[in-house]
C-alpha cells in the first residue's frame, strides 16, 4: 500500500525560489499548494501544482497574510508549510500564533534576527571569526562620509533581490547618495559600508535540523542577470565553505534553510562572506548535481530526522533562460538582441551550451510554456518592460522596512 503524500502548501509563487521549489518537489512525487497576490504568478503555471490561494501580499499588508495562512492551513488541512522566501521571518516572529501540529521547520526568532539584518550579520560573522570584506556599520552622515577607499559597497539593514545595495566608485556617487539615504531616514537601523572584494561571486544552500547540517550545495555565478541574480551557473565544491557553513549554523542552533553568499577573492583564493538568507535560494542547480533541498526542508519540517545527503557533483552547468532573456532586453532595449537570446537558448548554443535549463524545464513541466511565452511576446512588443517584471515579482513576496518593524511588534506583545 502506497502512503498518502504529505499535503503541502507553499508560503508564496512568484519568486524564482519557489518556481525551482515546485518542480524539486514534484520531480520527487509530490503536488504543492501557493499562497500569493499575484493570481499570475510565476508558480502558478506547472502541473506540480494543485491550488493557488490569494492572499495580501506579506510586505504590504502581514497581519492579513498570516490570517490568510492559517485560513488555508485550517481549511485545507494543511501537514506542511514550506517559507520558500523572507516569509520564514514572519514565521518566526508569529510562531506562537501558528496552528499546532502544522509542520514546518523554523529557527528562533532570536536567530533570524542575526542573519536578517546586514548589519547583525557581519556583528555574527565577526563573532564567529568569518572572513568578511572590510566593513563599517554607521549610523550617522558624518560616519558616511569619512574618508575610505573606493570603490566601496552601501548596504540597508534589510533588503531583497539586490535591492537597498549600491555600489559607490567616488565623491560624486558618495554624495548623491548621502542625499538620498538622509531622505528616506536610512540610518535609522545602520547601514553596512563594505569595501570591494574582486572575484568570482558564490552561494551556498543549507538545510539544518536544529544546528546539525542535513544538506548542503555550492555553485558559482558564471553568467549575472537582472538585480544582480543569475543567469547560468556551476556547481562547485569545497570543504571549507562546507565547515564554514556548519559552524554557523551550529552556533545559530539554525532550523530549516539558510543560505549565503560570498565572494572569491581573485589573488588569494580568500571567501569572503557578504550576505545570509534564512531561507531556499534557487534549488535546482543542487537538485540536478544529486542535492535535495527542498526534500530535506519537507523531511524535518514533518518532524523526520533525515539523515545528512551526500555532497553533489562538480561542475553541473545550470542555466535561467527567462532570466536570460529579460538580461538582453535590458542591456540595449533592442528587439534584435532579445530574438538573439531566443535563438541561443533554443539551440542549446553560445553561452548556453550544454547548460540545463533550471527555471522553466519545458520538457518535464510543459505549464512553463505560458508564461515564458507571455515574457517572450510582452519583450518583443516593448523591451523596456523588462525592468517591470523583477519589480512586480519583488514586490509580490519580499518584507517592507515597515513590515519587518510590525513583525518585531509582535514579538514585544506576545
Amino acid at each position: 500500500m502506497t502512503a498518502e503524500k504529505p499535503k503541502i502548501l507553499l508560503s508564496e509563487g512568484s519568486s524564482l525560489s519557489s518556481r525551482e521549489a515546485i518542480t524539486a518537489l514534484g520531480l520527487a512525487g509530490h503536488r504543492v499548494e501557493l499562497l500569493s497576490s499575484d493570481p499570475m504568478c510565476l508558480g502558478r503555471f506547472s502541473r506540480f501544482v494543485s491550488r493557488v490561494h490569494r492572499a495580501p501580499a506579506p510586505g504590504a499588508d502581514p497581519d492579513g497574510y498570516l490570517a490568510r495562512v492559517m485560513e488555508v492551513v485550517k481549511t485545507r488541512k494543511i501537514d506542511a508549510l514550506l517559507p520558500v522566501h523572507e516569509q520564514a521571518y514572519l514565521f518566526a516572529a508569529a510562531r506562537k500564533r501558528l496552528p499546532p501540529g502544522l509542520g514546518i521547520a523554523l529557527a528562533d526568532f532570536e536567530a533570524f534576527e542575526q542573519v536578517q539584518s546586514k548589519a547583525s550579520f557581519a556583528a555574527l560573522l565577526t563573532q564567529l571569526n568569518v572572513q568578511q570584506p572590510t566593513t563599517d556599520i554607521v549610523r550617522s552622515t558624518e560616519q558616511f562620509a569619512a574618508h575610505r577607499p573606493y570603490p566601496f559597497f552601501v548596504k540597508t539593514a534589510f533588503g531583497t533581490a539586490s535591492g537597498g545595495v549600491w555600489r559607490v566608485a567616488d565623491a560624486r556617487q558618495r554624495d548623491a547618495l548621502l542625499a538620498q539615504l538622509e531622505a528616506h531616514n536610512a540610518f535609522a537601523d545602520g547601514l553596512l559600508v563594505q569595501a570591494a572584494v574582486t572575484g568570482a561571486l558564490e552561494r551556498t544552500q543549507a538545510v539544518f535540523d536544529r544546528g546539525r547540517l542535513v544538506a548542503s550545495h555550492i555553485y558559482r555565478q558564471v553568467m549575472e542577470g537582472p538585480g544582480g541574480g543569475d543567469v547560468l551557473k556551476i556547481s562547485v565544491l569545497s570543504a571549507e565553505i562546507r565547515e564554514t557553513v556548519e559552524r554557523i549554523g551550529q552556533a545559530l542552533k539554525w532550523h530549516g534553510a539558510l543560505s549565503f553568499d560570498y565572494i572569491r577573492e581573485e589573488a588569494t583564493g580568500t571567501p569572503h562572506f557578504i550576505d545570509a538568507n534564512p531561507r531556499l535560494v534557487e534549488p535546482m542547480n543542487a537538485w540536478l548535481s544529486g542535492v535535495d533541498l527542498p526534500g530535506a526542508l519537507l523531511q524535518i519540517s514533518l518532524g523526520e530526522t533525515p539523515a545528512a545527503q551526500p555532497e553533489g557533483r562538480d561542475g553541473v552547468l545550470t542555466r535561467l533562460g527567462l532570466m536570460g532573456l529579460l538580461d538582453a532586453a535590458r542591456q540595449r532595449n533592442r528587439r534584435r538582441d532579445i530574438l538573439r537570446e531566443i535563438g541561443l537558448l533554443a539551440s542549446d548554443s553560445g553561452r548556453y551550451r550544454g547548460a540545463r535549463e533550471e527555471l522553466v524545464p519545458l520538457l518535464t513541466d510543459p505549464w512553463c510554456a505560458i508564461p515564458l511565452g507571455f515574457v517572450v511576446a510582452r519583450l518583443l512588443r516593448r523591451p523596456a518592460a523588462a525592468a517591470r517584471f523583477s519589480d512586480t515579482a519583488v514586490a509580490a513576496y519580499s518584507l517592507t522596512p515597515q513590515a519587518i518593524h510590525r513583525l518585531r511588534a509582535w514579538r514585544h506583545d506576545a
